[in-house]
C-alpha cells in the first residue's frame, strides 16, 4: 500500500507562476523539502508530458498556440516509490478581447560569479510577473589566457610566490572550452608554456632585470579557434631591459585580438595604461597580500558578460519593465537591461 508524505513534506509549482497565461515552449518546475525523491512526473490536461530524475524538478514543454487555460499535475515519488505526493494547479485562459504578443527578448548583463550561470541560477521579472528563462548565453566564446609574470629581483619579498599562489587558485575560474599558457620573464622572455591547476613553478625565483615590453608584445594566441586572447600582466612596473620602445610594442599588440589586463605591485607603468586602453583591458594596483582577490576579480569581470532570453508572454504594450536577481548564492548583477517598449 502506497503512503502519502507527512505535511511537513512540502511540493509547490515554481514555474509557471500561479493565474500565469502560457503560451508556447515553457518549464515546468516544482520544489519540494522531499528526501530521497526517486522522480517527479508532469501531466497536462491528463498526458504525461515528462519525467524529472533529479533536482531541479523541472521539464520543458510545448503550449501550442492555444488560449485554452491548462491543468498541470506533478506527482512526486521517494523513498523507493512507496511515498508519492501531488501537486495540482492551473493556468488561465485568455478571454476573446485579450490578444498576446509572444516576444523573444533578450537581456544583456554584466554578473560576477566563481562559476558559469545558467538559466537557473537567475530569476527575471517581467512588468513583476516572473518569467521562463529559454537559455542563457556566455558573451565570449572559448578563449586562451596568457599569464605574463615578472620574475625580476625586485619581485622578491613574497611578490612572486604570491602571484604564482593567485594564479593556480584562480585557474578554476576558466570555463571547461578555455586553455591557458604562463611567460615569464626578467631581463629574457621565456617561451609561452601550457598550465593547468596543480603546476608546480618551483624552479622560478626572482632574479635580473625587466624586459616587460618585449614580453607583452611576445603574446600569441596559439590556435585560430579561439575568439579572443587575454593576457594578465602581473609585474611591480618599470622596464629597464626592452628592445622594443612603447610604440613599437602598442603596434604590435594593438592590432590583435589580444585584451591586455595588468595587476601591479608597485609604481603605474604608462605603457601597460596605454596597452590596456587600446585593448579594451583596465590596470589595478595589488599587494602581495591583495593579490589573490586581484587575480579573482581580473578573471571574473572577463566572465561577466552574458546574454540572458526569455519568452515574453506580456499582453501589455508600452514599456515593460526587467528586473534580474540571482537564484543561487555567490552571484551578483553588477548591470542588467532594464526594460524594453512592446509595440
Amino acid at each position: 500500500m502506497r503512503m502519502t508524505f507527512a505535511l511537513a513534506a512540502l511540493l509547490t509549482f515554481v514555474q509557471p507562476p500561479p493565474g500565469a497565461q502560457v503560451i508556447g515552449p515553457s518549464y515546468i518546475e516544482v520544489k519540494t523539502d522531499a528526501a530521497n525523491v526517486n522522480r517527479v512526473e508532469f501531466t497536462v490536461d491528463g498526458v504525461l508530458a515528462g519525467v524529472a530524475r533529479q533536482a531541479p524538478w523541472r521539464i520543458a514543454h510545448d503550449f501550442g498556440t492555444s488560449p485554452a487555460a491548462h491543468t498541470i499535475e506533478a506527482k512526486l515519488f521517494a523513498n523507493g516509490y512507496r511515498d508519492v505526493r501531488t501537486a495540482t494547479m492551473s493556468t488561465v485562459a485568455l478571454t476573446a478581447g485579450e490578444s498576446v504578443v509572444v516576444d523573444l527578448v533578450e537581456v544583456p548583463l554584466r554578473l560576477r560569479s566563481s562559476k558559469q550561470v545558467t538559466a537557473s541560477d537567475l530569476r527575471i521579472r517581467e512588468n513583476g510577473v516572473e518569467q521562463t528563462i529559454r537559455d542563457v548565453k556566455t558573451q565570449r566564446g572559448a578563449a586562451h589566457f596568457v599569464f605574463v609574470v615578472d620574475r625580476s629581483l625586485s619581485m622578491g619579498d613574497g611578490k612572486l610566490a604570491a602571484a604564482l599562489r593567485a594564479i593556480n587558485e584562480n585557474l578554476k575560474m576558466l570555463r571547461p572550452d578555455d586553455t591557458a599558457s604562463i611567460v615569464f620573464f626578467n631581463h629574457n622572455v621565456t617561451k609561452a608554456r601550457t598550465i593547468a591547476r596543480g603546476d608546480s613553478f618551483a624552479e622560478i625565483t626572482p632574479s635580473g632585470g625587466t624586459s616587460l615590453r618585449d614580453a607583452v608584445a611576445s603574446i600569441r594566441s596559439p590556435d585560430q579557434k579561439y575568439d579572443r586572447t587575454y593576457a594578465i600582466v602581473i609585474t611591480d612596473g618599470g622596464d629597464r631591459n626592452s628592445e622594443l620602445s612603447d610604440e613599437e610594442a602598442l603596434r604590435l599588440i594593438s592590432n590583435t585580438h589580444t585584451l591586455i589586463d595588468a595587476i601591479i605591485l608597485g609604481d603605474r607603468s604608462s605603457f601597460l595604461d596605454r596597452a590596456a586602453k587600446n585593448t579594451g583591458g583596465s590596470v589595478v594596483r595589488a599587494s602581495a597580500r591583495s593579490m589573490n582577490d586581484a587575480l579573482h576579480d581580473a578573471l571574473a569581470d572577463i566572465n561577466s558578460r552574458y546574454l540572458a532570453v526569455y519568452q515574453s508572454h506580456g499582453t501589455q504594450r508600452g514599456w515593460r519593465t526587467i528586473d534580474v536577481t540571482p537564484r543561487t548564492r555567490g552571484i551578483t548583477i553588477l548591470a542588467a537591461r532594464k526594460g524594453y517598449f512592446a509595440e
